[in-house]
């Protein structure tokens, strides 16, 4: 397992939530908890949201990663970062009774071997310089190690904890609400410049805006669905522990997204539905139909919020790609909303965005778990 300090430590959750996740996702039990968190001396601090932690409480957070990990192989990068002294010791513990139970650790860092063996008393290793792309080995620093029968694991985990996942993206929702409201209020102001700039409209003009309003508000922020938790490697942490549970996590996310998205634009459509003076049942019918619209574009969306990663910053880029994949949920939408002015039933084009949602739900995971497997090589 490559480990390093910052692995999923999203600000907006608390530490119990951080650890209780990492706990699911390694299938160690839950009571392990406490126990864990008494060894890195944060106890009294698991109520409280980690953005609120020092540097050097986040990074004995961090080595919870390593407390909990059954795996055999440990790769360390600059573990000893942001490390106050309780934290070096925790690391030093850990690292002893890794070895101890027949464990490998490879670690890299700029810190000098001398004061790393201080640092780290106890722990036996063998270290090598590298020097202008050469590998040279320090004698001196070298300890014999006693051989030991592994008892730990080398193979990722076959379990994806689905409810951990839920759990997860329901804590991230709610400790950054703005996230989501930025659409909400993006999607007011462009209807409400409509309604400033050109007075009494039609009602067909106001369905098409508020479509076109809808599909942007959704859009403009499908780039950040998956960013943070790119940045602070909670996505190279699943592949490394179940490769198969990221079409999951991709999963989960989406629907989460897909509903907040809903919760909130849905009001803002119906207040926006009266400004443009539609009756009920066209107002009612609007808002149905944006919602199966919504369910129809969101695993479209997660998939381009993968693409955005991959192409290392080409928002723009991929949008324009994507546009034209929108018009058939927006033609569609537009005649679930004038269905009953054109005496039509609604039922039909309904039918199709709540089908291409689905069938986007089924092959979404397929292509996110290739997108997320290509983004971290």
């Amino acid at each position: 397992m490559l480990f390093k300090a910052e692995y999923g430590l999203r600000d907006e959750l608390l530490v119990q939530d951080h650890v209780q996740n990492l706990l699911a996702h390694l299938s160690r039990a839950h009571t392990d908890m406490e126990y864990i968190l008494a060894q890195v001396s944060l106890t009294d601090w698991q109520y409280e949201r980690i953005g609120t932690l020092s540097s050097g409480q986040k990074a004995r957070l961090g080595l919870c990663t390593l407390l909990a990990s059954p795996f055999l192989v440990w790769l360390l990068d600059e573990p000893l970062n942001a490390l106050d002294t309780e934290g070096q010791q925790v690391l030093a513990k850990a690292l002893e009774k890794h070895l101890q139970a027949g464990g490998f650790v490879f670690m890299a860092t700029h810190v000098d071997p001398a004061g790393l063996l201080q640092q780290l008393p106890g722990v036996a290793m063998n270290v090598d310089v590298l020097a202008q792309g050469e590998l040279h080995g320090d004698a001196a620093s070298r300890m014999p190690v006693p051989p030991v029968e592994p008892c730990l694991s080398s193979a990722p985990t076959s379990n994806v904890p689905m409810g951990a996942l839920i759990k997860r993206d329901w804590a991230v929702l709610w400790g950054n609400p703005q996230a989501v409201l930025w659409g909400a209020l993006f999607h007011w102001m462009v209807l409400s410049f409509f309604g400033i700039g050109l007075g009494k409209t039609s009602v067909e003009f106001a369905q098409v805006a508020t479509w076109v309003s809808l599909l942007l508000a959704v859009l403009l922020g499908a780039k950040d669905w998956f960013a943070e938790d790119q940045r602070v490697g909670w996505i190279r942490f699943l592949t490394q522990i179940n490769p198969g549970s990221t079409g999951t996590y991709w999963l989960v996310r989406v629907l989460y997204t897909a509903c907040s998205q809903m919760l909130v634009l849905v009001p803002v459509t119906g207040l926006a539905a009266l400004q443009f003076g539609l009756n009920g049942a066209q107002s009612l019918q609007l808002i149905l139909a944006m919602v199966a619209g919504v369910w129809a574009i969101a695993p479209l969306l997660g998939v381009i919020g993968l693409l955005v990663m991959l192409t290392r910053g080409g928002a723009v880029l991929v949008y324009l790609f994507a546009l034209p994949l929108l018009v058939p949920v927006l033609i569609f939408g537009l005649e679930a909303s004038q269905a009953t002015d054109l005496g039509r039933s609604a039922l039909a084009p309904l039918a199709v965005l709540f089908s291409l949602g689905l069938l986007a739900c089924l092959l979404g995971p397929v292509v996110a778990r290739r997108l997320i497997q290509l983004i971290q090589e």
